[in-house]
């Protein structure tokens, strides 16, 4: 513990440190955490291990920072003009650090920063000159004449440089932010961030308070979002004029297409793959069986020492447990087959005869088959033309104007107001199981699974009693919420609590996960604000 408490002071007063020292000092932090990762190898104690997972996750958000500040340096300070012989003597420790660098007095040995970084590191050219880039967003940016100008983002710069928050975050979104700033002339001073969403935000202060959020999968989906946004403001052709299936070729034997949907018929595709991946559903559970190429009755003859008990169950089922990718595959063909097999229905029974009729073979097994729900979430001001927003579907996809007029037009209109008075529907201890428009209110409501950060869709959730029915609670909307499976078996474990907060469900985690035990609710699925 002495030797601790003197590192503790030594890094307390740095600036008394030479260069020479402090590289020394840089130098032994890889060989400390090496040793400590080998000697806690066989480490048994969990919580333990939880409390490293945590130090080295922090250390790991360090030397992103590092990073990036070392391309910073190595750009500022001129180094791809050192001379070769510096460079080594500097790779064989053999170089004074206390005496001048030697430049050379010619063409320097590389053209810039990444040449230099990517050399000296063995770096991958790309990954070099992306550092130095990140550090024109994150640190500073350098004028034609060399003088220094502020980082490009300055904000999130202020997050990347603060311990805690994850820096690859702030990288990642400056990154995807700066394609739309405009671009500068090659003797033009650099300049801050200046791109705006629609409402007239920054788009840097927009990503800074999705980065707020804390649960990690939705600060994605919120960011991404706020990038597609970005995106469709800066688009100049109409997207939807690329909406098609397209033969992409050939791999390991399979045709791969790829599928280009407008967002009314994309949230019409996704209900039916949803659908075909439910268990509790005939055409779920039929698409999660896929036949083998060699059926039972290729295996059928066997020899005559063999009895037919023996064989029947020697023999191999043909039936395999389906992937998620292929169960969606068979509920999409089940449903070409059907449409096949009830046009054909349709043309016998036109042409059948009484004679013909009685020679007809058996009809063949029903194919259990989805049909395709499409539900469109829209505010009384949208549907009377008084919002800037037009509506987006169950899955979460945005929809134009003119896409909502054709959705309305086409559609049973199914009024759900949301946020109104009358909206609490009320069974009391008629019946446990909720009523179908009792489910639909619900699931309306809460798009999927309330727990923060989970994305099952709303078709595979299961509706709980947050006054639970075995403890008298009653059937009633206010006092329901959809849980996926695993999350629903954890509130009645006691790991997750569920309250009804003036009739809005919502979470509070374990302490451990949020000591403030603050009541939470699913924010993934959030309509985006336009």
């Amino acid at each position: 513990m002495q030797l601790l408490t003197e590192l503790h002071t030594t890094l307390a007063d740095l600036e008394a440190l030479s260069t020479s020292e402090l590289l020394a000092l840089s130098a032994f932090a890889p060989e400390l955490q090496s040793a400590i990762r080998t000697k806690l190898t066989s480490l048994a104690e969990p919580r333990a291990a939880l409390l490293l997972a945590s130090d080295t996750e922090a250390l790991a958000h360090e030397t992103v920072r590092t990073q990036i500040h070392c391309a910073h340096l190595i750009e500022a300070t001129g180094a791809h003009q050192l001379e070769i012989t510096e460079l080594d003597a500097l790779r064989a420790n053999a170089c004074d650090l206390a005496a001048p660098p030697v430049l050379t007095a010619s063409r320097p040995s590389f053209k810039g920063a990444p040449e230099v970084l990517a050399a000296w590191l063995n770096l991958d050219f790309f990954e070099a000159r992306r550092r130095v880039n990140d550090s024109h967003l994150m640190i500073c940016q350098f004028d034609a004449q060399g003088n220094r100008c502020p980082a490009q983002f300055t904000a999130l710069a202020q997050r990347f440089n603060t311990v805690g928050p994850d820096p690859r975050e702030s990288l990642s979104a400056a990154r995807r932010l700066e394609k739309f700033e405009p671009t500068t002339g090659e003797f033009d001073s650099p300049v801050t961030a200046s791109a705006q969403n629609a409402a007239g935000q920054l788009l840097e202060d927009a990503a800074l308070e999705v980065l707020t959020e804390p649960e990690p999968k939705t600060r994605t989906k919120k960011l991404n979002r706020l990038i597609k946004s970005a995106k469709e403001q800066h688009a100049l052709a109409d997207p939807q004029a690329e909406a098609g299936v397209y033969r992409k070729g050939e791999r390991d034997g399979l045709i791969i297409y790829e599928v280009r949907l407008t967002p009314l018929d994309a949230d019409g595709f996704e209900s039916l793959l949803t659908q075909a991946n439910n268990p509790r559903t005939a055409a779920g559970a039929a698409s999660r069986q896929v036949a083998a190429e060699h059926s039972p009755g290729s295996t059928a003859e066997h020899p005559d020492f063999v009895t037919e008990a023996e064989a029947a169950s020697a023999t191999w089922n043909p039936l395999t447990e389906a992937s998620v990718a292929r169960r969606r595959l068979q509920a999409l063909l089940m449903l070409l087959k059907v449409n096949g097999k009830k046009l054909n229905q349709l043309l016998s029974k036109i042409h059948e005869t009484p004679a013909a009729t009685q020679l007809t073979e058996p009809e063949e097994a029903e194919i259990p088959v989805v049909q395709p729900t499409i539900m469109v979430h829209l505010s009384l001001a949208e549907l009377t033309g008084l919002a800037t927003t037009y509506g987006v579907t169950e899955h979460g996809f945005t929809l134009r104007p003119a896409q909502l007029r054709q959705a309305l037009a086409r559609a049973k209109i199914i009024p759900l107001v949301l946020g109104g008075r009358g909206e609490i529907l009320d069974i009391g201890r008629q019946q446990r199981n909720f009523p179908a428009y009792m489910r639909r209110a619900i699931k309306a409501r809460d798009r999927g699974c309330i727990v923060p950060g989970c994305t099952v869709a709303p078709e595979h959730c299961e509706l709980h009693h947050i006054w639970w029915w075995s403890l008298g609670g009653p059937t009633a909307v206010h006092l329901g919420c959809c849980l996926c499976t695993a999350h629903h078996h954890d509130v009645h474990a006691g790991i997750l609590k569920v309250i009804s907060n003036g009739g809005l469900p919502q979470v509070i985690l374990p302490k451990f996960m949020d000591p403030t035990q603050r009541p939470r609710r699913n924010t993934i699925s959030d309509r985006p604000e336009v």
